[in-house]
């Protein structure tokens, strides 16, 4: 009958913990019971075995036999012989010296150490401490070769062999070595505490016991804690003011299980033979420092340790394959660093019978000691966002590899990235709308620096794409004008490179790509004091380039013909003045620059009467005709109306506010049969004139994309008329 054993003290809180559950795993499975199963609930492990816990405490202090891990590349693991490695190099002895059968495969190895080592010496590879710096990859090439089967998963583990390099897997620091602290030789230590034939049999099963269990009330051994659980190092004299004290609380079965779980992430052959070293060892990218709270720019970071997390039982032969596939892809290739990594899950570019990945970044504090910290938990899922992020994500990374970036770009950069992680692992939903924010500061960042843009063209997608941001975001009015001003486009086939981008930044096409500019084509920079101004002048400069046709009998429709449209009430907020005009920058600079549009929520209707000047210049700037019927007289008349502003409308409004224009307006109304209810004083509805409406945000406003039937409700509250709704043109 299998027991559910809940391994509380083994929980993934620490990288320690993760790997001594999977060490724990391996042991059984090899040595005890090969139906033994592990999965995972959260940051339990969970073990599936046909023992107790108690059974399983008592069979790991006298039955178990521990694996081969011995470093004699490394100057402090017990080989050297010359005295500096003290407590190494009596281990190693004790060991060596032990008649315990259960150490018989240690001792094969230790010998074959003994080896490499008088070898190496022979051979002149000799150094200062124990080997010449230019020798260390002929030692551990000539410990693969002369090692024991059993013994070479721990190369794997600590080293991959490129050619004349030698490749460090950060998991296991630099070959076994953290800091000042070697693991081959704390590992031998704390196996003769409690294998040893000077071991202390009582306390060796009480630790064994804490270790799973996760009890604190066994005495534990004062020293070096190492980078897997670095909340245990620094002891009670511990002090901010003076030297601290730098021995942690160790469980030397923790250490063990540790050690043993360490070689499941031995590097596969099929990785080894990968172009990138780095990508040899399973779930181990190179480091991005970002996406945890003690991130910062400067920070020295060894790498990334993605530990894969899975709910259902799996025994010890399917975490082998697991690990040793170790896939984590993403645009057909393997992820090389965090970042990378988050988007492979995010397109499911994993094994799809994951959970999720905890992901522990390895750095360097206290001086050049090592840690893991543990740093974000992802998902398995997948993430739309990923689709709307590859394209930006290749131009950041060709900035990215960059030299000598101005520091102003940089900090962008890594708010871009910052966002960018945030959204594609799920962690925050406001992340997406910072990247919008963030790209669009970066891209015009890039467009000012003459260095940069020698070499990085702007970002031009392959097409538009439509980001759907949370329902209260959404509906926020900012992101609604933005969206809506940068679906502007002159026809449908061409939605990527938004009409207004090379209007209002510093870009410009040529025939069908985008090159730099020295400045908007405006000459007023998009910002929130300057939005409306930009805006106006861009309407300006549209209607001075619009020509009719040979042959048309009426002037060009002055509207963009596609984009998406801005509810009314939303139109007039802006012209009110009621928007944040620094959000709607920030929002359009991006969406302008990534080729986005976001999807937009039913209109909310808005009681107040429409404004009486925005009535009467609205409808001039539909792309068709109105089908109206007449209702100034006895009989309704159905007629046709089509209405175009005059080429300097739009000036004479930025230049003079909306009286002028109005009175031409209204005489154009007249004219096309549409008879105005409206004028100037003394008429009965003399508050056109004397209504106080900005001049440039009504040219601004009118720029903007409004359905039809929004217009012709504009005309028939300014005119003697009403929609004919047998006509198409007005539903």
């Amino acid at each position: 009958m299998s027991i559910q054993i809940p391994l509380r003290g083994l929980r993934a809180t620490t990288l320690g913990g993760y790997l001594s559950a999977l060490g724990l795993l391996r042991i059984l499975a090899t040595q005890h019971d090969t139906t033994t199963r592990l999965r995972w609930a959260d940051d339990l492990p969970v073990l599936t075995s046909a023992s107790s816990i108690d059974e399983l405490a008592t069979w790991l202090t006298i039955s178990y036999q521990p694996s081969p891990i011995v470093s004699p590349w490394n100057a402090g693991a017990g080989f050297a012989g010359n005295g500096k490695s003290v407590e190494a190099e009596r281990a190693v002895a004790q060991i060596e010296n032990s008649h315990d059968p259960r150490l018989a495969v240690l001792q094969e190895a230790i010998t074959a150490g003994r080896e490499v080592v008088a070898e190496g010496r022979a051979r002149g590879w000799a150094g200062e401490s124990l080997w010449a710096k230019q020798h260390k990859q002929s030692v551990i090439s000539l410990c693969r070769n002369t090692f024991p089967d059993e013994a070479l998963p721990w190369i794997d583990v600590a080293a991959v062999l490129s050619g004349p390099e030698v490749h460090f897997n950060p998991v296991a620091g630099t070959g076994g070595n953290f800091g000042r602290q070697e693991l081959s030789a704390t590992y031998l230590q704390h196996l003769a505490l409690v294998l040893g034939p000077k071991a202390d049999h009582r306390h060796a099963a009480a630790w064994v016991r804490a270790a799973l269990t996760g009890a604190e009330d066994v005495p534990y051994r004062r020293g070096a804690v190492g980078q897997f659980d670095p909340g245990r190092a620094g002891g009670v004299l511990a002090s901010i003011w003076g030297e601290p004290d730098k021995q942690g609380f160790v469980n030397p079965w923790r250490t063990i299980l540790t050690c043993e779980g360490l070689l499941l992430f031995a590097s596969a052959a099929v990785r080894r033979n990968a172009a990138e070293p780095g990508a040899a060892w399973p779930f181990s990218v190179h480091a991005t420092p970002i996406g945890h709270p003690t991130a910062s720019a400067g920070e020295i970071a060894k790498g990334e340790i993605w530990a894969p997390l899975w709910e259902q039982p799996a025994n010890l032969a399917e975490l082998e394959q697991l690990f040793g596939e170790g896939r984590a892809r993403w645009a057909g290739a393997q992820a090389k660093d965090g970042l990378l990594f988050a988007l492979a899950i995010s397109a499911l570019g994993v094994d799809r019978n994951l959970a999720a990945f905890r992901r522990f970044v390895i750095v360097e504090r206290l001086g050049q000691n090592p840690i893991a910290i543990r740093a974000t938990d992802v998902p398995v899922a997948l993430r739309y966002e990923h689709t709307l992020l590859a394209e930006p994500y290749v131009w950041l990374t060709r900035l990215r590899r960059k030299d000598k970036v101005p520091a102003g770009v940089a900090a962008l950069l890594r708010q871009c990235d910052q966002a960018l992680f945030a959204a594609v692992t799920g962690s925050d939903t406001a992340a997406m709308a910072r990247f919008v924010i963030a790209f669009g500061h970066l891209h015009e960042a890039v467009a000012r620096s003459g260095r940069l843009r020698q070499d990085i063209a702007p970002y031009q997608p392959r097409q538009a794409r439509i980001w759907e941001p949370p329902p209260d975001l959404a509906r926020q009015p900012e992101l609604q004008l933005a969206s809506a001003l940068a679906s502007l486009a002159e026809n449908r086939s061409d939605l990527r490179i938004p009409a207004l981008r090379p209007l209002l930044t510093r870009v410009t096409r040529s025939r069908d790509r985008l090159v730099w500019a020295d400045s908007p084509a405006t000459g007023t920079e998009l910002l929130g004091s300057t939005l409306a101004q930009a805006l106006a002048q861009a309407h300006r400069l549209r209607l001075q380039t619009l020509k009719a046709s040979p042959g048309d009998t009426e002037p060009p429709a002055a509207e963009f013909p596609a984009g998406q449209t801005v509810a009314l009430p939303v139109l007039e907020s802006f012209i009110d003045g009621e928007c944040d005009d620094e959000v709607t920058a920030n929002y359009l600079r991006g969406l302008m620059a990534l080729g986005w549009t976001t999807s937009q929520p039913a209109p909310a209707h808005r009681g107040r009467a429409l404004n009486p000047v925005l009535s009467v210049l609205l409808p001039f700037f539909a792309t068709g005709p109105f089908r109206l019927v007449s209702t100034w007289g006895p009989d309704p008349v159905t007629f046709t109306a089509t209405l175009r502003p005059r080429p300097d409308w739009i000036a004479r409004l930025v230049a003079a506010g909306p009286v002028g224009v109005l009175d031409d307006a209204l005489l154009r109304l007249q004219l096309a049969g549409c008879r105005p209810l409206v004028g100037r004083p003394p008429d009965r509805a003399g508050a056109v004139a004397v209504h106080r409406t900005d001049g440039t945000r009504l040219a601004a406003a009118l720029l903007m994309h409004v359905r039809n039937r929004d217009r012709t409700k504009a005309l028939s509250a300014t005119t003697a008329t009403r929609p004919d709704k047998a006509s198409p043109a007005t539903t």
